[in-house]
């Protein structure tokens, strides 16, 4: 009933149900299809020399539908040279730094020519045209239809980092956003009585409270004695 609900409310003018034909039925299906199969359109392959034509044509088609433009392989090489310690690259953003760019105490291996000037065409045709490669976005744009928000559970409140150590909010869970502190605790942890739980700055959060971006997405849960384990966090 939730979704016919904000189906019907996001046609304007709608008349009452008896006066309804055929072009207000289809209006009320299209609605009703938009909230129950919200989609993100990811326009990839945006490095190919026809992208911006198909872009275009795929635009127009799809006015109302969101569409972030992307180029996964792009992705994929970036973040693979950044695992060999090639390049840093901050993931969802334009900025790249090699060896030449940071210098030796960077610790960065030298790019040999032809890896060279593939990263400076990714950086003319790919990066600073379009600000990113555009995968974390679209990302980010699928939890924003579906209502979502990301949830980071870490051990120490003061660093955000878990029980891997040092890595930073290495640990996320996507919830709807609204859903109350009680029930994340029992998605992340399951039926486990919890002492407590602190937000950002060791600030103590209720239970009941709610979580949303920007509020109560970060926690750390301390487990009642009698737990599973009486000193775990999460």
């Amino acid at each position: 009933m939730n979704m016919i609900a904000k189906a019907v409310d996001s046609i304007p003018d709608l008349p009452p149900l008896e006066e309804w034909d055929n072009e207000w039925i289809t209006k009320m299906v299209k609605a009703f299809m938009r909230v129950k199969f919200p989609t993100v359109l990811a326009l990839n392959k945006i490095d190919h020399p026809d992208a911006d034509k198909n872009v275009s044509k795929i635009l127009l088609k799809y006015p109302d539908t969101r569409a972030v433009l992307t180029s996964a392989i792009t992705e994929v090489f970036l973040r693979k040279l950044a695992k060999q310690h090639y390049i840093k690259y901050e993931e969802g953003t334009e900025f790249i730094d090699t060896l030449e760019d940071l210098g030796e105490e960077s610790g960065l291996k030298a790019l040999d020519e032809k890896l060279l000037q593939r990263v400076e065409n990714i950086r003319d045709l790919v990066l600073y045209r379009f600000g990113s490669t555009g995968v974390v976005q679209v990302l980010q744009e699928a939890a924003k239809v579906l209502d979502l928000v990301p949830i980071f559970t870490v051990r120490n409140i003061q660093t955000f980092t878990g029980n891997s150590g040092t890595n930073v909010f290495r640990d996320c869970t996507l919830v709807k956003k609204g859903t109350t502190v009680a029930s994340v605790a029992r998605i992340i942890i399951g039926e486990i009585t919890v002492a407590a739980v602190e937000g950002v700055g060791g600030k103590r959060v209720g239970m009941d409270d709610t979580v949303d971006i920007g509020k109560n997405d970060i926690l750390s849960f301390k487990i009642a004695p009698g737990g599973f384990n009486a000193n775990a966090t999460f």
